[in-house]
């Protein structure tokens, strides 16, 4: 008797182990595709000048910022 009882506290253990971990999959979205940490920007100088331009890590495109509340697909390409 005491057997069984030890075995159904492992199993009830282990089903909150999976559970607790499939939850925090789920909170930090570990499951989902986000662009998060897809796009990298640089600021350089020309000259007396100050550029900021984003690159697109997934595909290489490089956009020059000229208005920072812009959208990257509506940055002026190079």
């Amino acid at each position: 008797m005491r057997k069984v009882k030890v075995w159904k506290n492992e199993i009830v253990i282990f089903l909150a182990g999976a559970l607790s971990i499939l939850l925090l999959f789920s909170i930090t979205g570990a499951a989902s595709n986000n662009p998060v940490g897809r796009y990298q920007m640089d600021i350089g100088q020309r000259d007396r000048t100050h550029i900021v331009y984003v690159i697109d890590t997934a595909t290489g495109v490089v956009k020059w910022a000229d208005e920072m509340g812009k959208p990257f697909t509506e940055m002026a390409e190079d």
